[in-house]
């Protein structure tokens, strides 16, 4: 898990516009492997949140609102889904909701 950390705030830190749609999928595919067995209130909806993203990125002409809005929604949900994280995790993944909140 910390390595996904990594390459997402490695990605975010260098700013939102400078994440290719391939570079946003393969973060997208790392983070629905990590989350797709995680039986904690959110977890699913977070998997289903990440593969909208994933089809809105795929699109020939990508809809920057709605992916605004995806990042969004996935920020407060990953907020959310912090308190459920292992101890040494749940600062890492409150941060991670908050940067995505923050696009």
């Amino acid at each position: 898990m910390p390595a996904r950390f990594t390459a997402t705030e490695n990605a975010f830190e260098k700013g939102v516009d400078s994440i290719t749609p391939a570079a946003a999928i393969k973060l997208i595919d790392d983070w629905e492997a990590s989350l797709k067995d995680l039986d904690a209130p959110g977890a699913k909806t977070i998997v289903r949140d990440l593969d909208a993203l994933k089809k809105a990125l795929h699109a020939d002409q990508p809809d920057g609102e709605k992916i605004k809005t995806l990042v969004g929604k996935l920020g407060a949900e990953t907020t959310k889904i912090a308190g459920h994280a292992t101890p040494s995790t749940k600062d890492k993944v409150a941060e991670l909701g908050k940067t995505l909140s923050a696009v």
